[in-house]
């Protein structure tokens, strides 16, 4: 296990305690804000609405008293002037009647009297008799002896009705009055009802528009003069909420009422020492938030019951967790790990002053996390604080860092065990044998060889790794650069009798590579098709273009990689089954993988075991006007 840091294991109890009691203060004070934002309803609304509710009411009646009499004034003011002009118009036909007029000529002064008044008018004798009628033939007309306006005018001088017409067939407001001539006779005039009604109707729209604008008059009347009265209170009110939810800027204008004044100054001297007592404590939270947020530590902060008041960001990401939807609870449910939550139970039920520690595999993934579990204690309450470091990293790491010093030294042990060998056995005696000598000092060389090439393969692995690598990039034709490199293997193949083609698409897109880098990726991959391949069989090289990207792939009909030995192919040192550890330092496919990744392409394996394998890789088509100089940087 790493050494623990003080960051993770060992940090300072009152540090921890201060991040504790910072983040209980900030809980409280939210918690202040949000019964701050409970707002009632406002006093101005109380005062308002039954004032208005209560001239609205008054209005509303009003309007419909008025409404519903405006007919019946209409009509008697109507009506009083139908009968002064009735008045009128029966004075001259008096005087016309005196003078000897006959009928055709009392018809024609009808029908000129209608045009100057607008009104139908009508003349009857004493018994009924139609005499002249403005508006209808008076001969055709029947008896109007019990018309009801002409009863009340020949019994009392004037009468009046509403009544639908028997000749027209529409309504009339009817207005009668007896002439005062030798013969009684009685003068009609008459308005249709059609203009009647709509009179009244614009009449009403007025008056319930007067009351609409009534209503919203004492409604302004009505907020501005309560605004006037409650304006200080509501003030004050809004302040408060201000304060309540953090703003402690907030001060209220001072007012002339004594009372309410008073209270004002109150609460900006009250408002004020809480800014001055509370300004320290706000600074440190945010220093501890934006601490805590960058932390890759997860840290968890929970009640004695072990339920979760907060978690950083780092403790989120690692439980798979929302910060706001945790809180409230509990720890096992937030981590879903009974082992992380045995862990915090045993500590919660220790002094404050123990501390409980392990490393604790979390997660399908299994993600190692160093947890450091504690108490927080005063009077007022009993916390929980849990650490917890991802040191997952760290360990396959150094998994790593093993694995390769073991391979370095088994790969470099077997060729300087051979050299020593070879050359005690030089110098017991064999040295003199010149035939044994020279075939000893061969060997000799040759393991000499084997080291060189591994010494270079871990110097340019670790150049490639570490962008040290400069590649010299220029555009060049994609059938050329795998015409090349095929072509340098032809002798191999013959040798190991297998059958080395060649299938290239036409029209082939020019790539901007570094030649003798991908030459060595396109060497390896044939050679390792040579090797393992068996007399007899074949390797096929091919490349066509797929989309934005080269493809070429070497296929050979050899014995196949199963699919969990594909997955660590790529790996340094790493060799797959017995046959295919006999040669190679198992660094090729490793460096051919970081070469084609610098290019910007990928490189992968398809096999099944006694089935060949292909294995194949891409370049970016681009297009360029010279060569360029470009680091292979790791990871590319």
């Amino acid at each position: 296990m790493p050494h623990r840091s003080k960051r993770c294991g060992d940090t300072d109890t009152g540090t921890w305690q201060n991040v504790a009691r910072s983040w209980r203060r900030g809980h409280l004070l939210r918690r202040m804000r949000l019964v701050g934002l409970r707002a009632s309803r406002g006093l101005v609304l109380r005062l308002t609405i039954p004032f208005v509710v209560l001239i609205t009411v008054v209005l509303l009646v009003l309007g419909a008293l008025l409404g519903g009499r405006a007919r019946d004034v209409y009509l008697d003011r109507l009506s009083g002037q139908m009968h002064s002009q009735a008045l009128v118009i029966a004075s001259r036909i008096d005087r016309e009647i005196s003078l000897g007029i006959d009928q055709g000529e009392l018809t024609a002064l009808l029908d000129e009297l209608r045009g100057m008044t607008g009104s139908r008018i009508t003349l009857i004798a004493a018994d009924g008799t139609v005499l002249a009628d403005s508006d209808a033939d008076s001969g055709a007309m029947e008896n109007h002896a019990l018309r009801p306006e002409v009863i009340s005018a020949l019994q009392g001088g004037s009468g009046w009705t509403e009544r639908t017409s028997s000749t027209l067939g529409e309504g009339f407001l009817y207005v009668a009055v007896a002439t005062r001539g030798d013969t009684p006779m009685v003068l009609r005039v008459a308005v249709p009802l059609q203009d009647v009604n709509a009179t009244v109707r614009t009449m009403q729209r007025w008056i319930w528009l007067a009351a609409g604008i009534a209503i919203v008059l004492s409604v302004i009347v009505a907020v501005i003069i309560t605004g006037r009265i409650v304006g200080p209170l509501q003030q004050l009110r809004q302040q408060a909420r201000a304060v309540a939810q953090g703003n402690l800027a907030a001060r209220v204008k001072p007012v002339s009422t004594v009372e309410i004044g008073d209270l004002g100054r109150a609460f900006n001297t009250m408002v004020g020492r809480l800014a001055s007592s509370r300004v320290a404590l706000v600074r440190t939270q945010a220093r501890m938030e934006a601490i805590l947020s960058g932390l890759s530590d997860g840290v968890v902060l929970t009640d004695s019951q072990g339920n979760v008041l907060r978690l950083n960001e780092a403790a989120a990401e690692m439980f798979g967790a929302d910060e706001d939807a945790a809180t409230g609870l509990p720890f096992l449910q937030v981590t879903r790990d009974y082992e992380l939550n045995r862990l915090l139970q045993s500590a919660l039920a220790a002094p404050e002053d123990e501390r409980r520690l392990a490393a604790i595999e979390h997660g399908l993934n299994r993600r190692t996390l160093l947890t450091t579990a504690h108490v927080i204690e005063d009077d007022a309450e009993r916390l929980g604080l849990v650490v917890l470091r991802d040191i997952s990293e760290l360990r396959r790491l150094e998994t790593v860092r093993r694995e390769f010093v073991s391979n370095v030294s088994h790969e470099l042990r077997t060729p300087l065990t051979s050299i020593r060998a070879l050359v005690e056995t030089l110098e017991a005696g064999a040295i003199d044998d010149p035939d044994v000598a020279n075939d000893f000092l061969g060997r000799i060389v040759g393991e000499v060889d084997r080291l060189t090439a591994l010494v270079e393969d871990l110097l340019d692995l670790g150049r490639l790794e570490a962008g040290r690598t400069p590649l010299n990039l220029a555009v060049v034709d994609a059938t050329d650069l795998v015409q090349r490199g095929v072509d340098r293997l032809r002798p191999q193949t013959d040798r190991a009798q297998l059958k080395l083609t060649v299938s290239l698409a036409d029209r082939l897109p020019r790539v901007e590579v570094d030649s003798s880098r991908v030459e060595q990726v396109l060497l390896n991959l044939v050679h390792n098709a040579i090797k393992f391949t068996p007399p007899g069989g074949s390797i096929n090289v091919k490349a066509s273009r797929q989309g934005e990207h080269l493809l070429v792939e070497v296929q050979d009909t050899g014995i196949g990689i199963s699919e969990t030995e594909q997955a660590r192919l790529f790996e340094r040192f790493y060799k797959s089954d017995k046959a295919r550890r006999s040669e190679g330092t198992g660094l090729g496919l490793a460096i051919a993988k970081h070469i084609i990744q610098a290019h910007g392409g990928e490189i992968s394996v398809r096999s099944e075991p006694g089935k060949g394998a292909t294995f194949w890789f891409t370049l970016p088509v681009r297009q360029a006007k010279g060569a360029v100089r470009r680091s292979a940087g790791p990871g590319e």
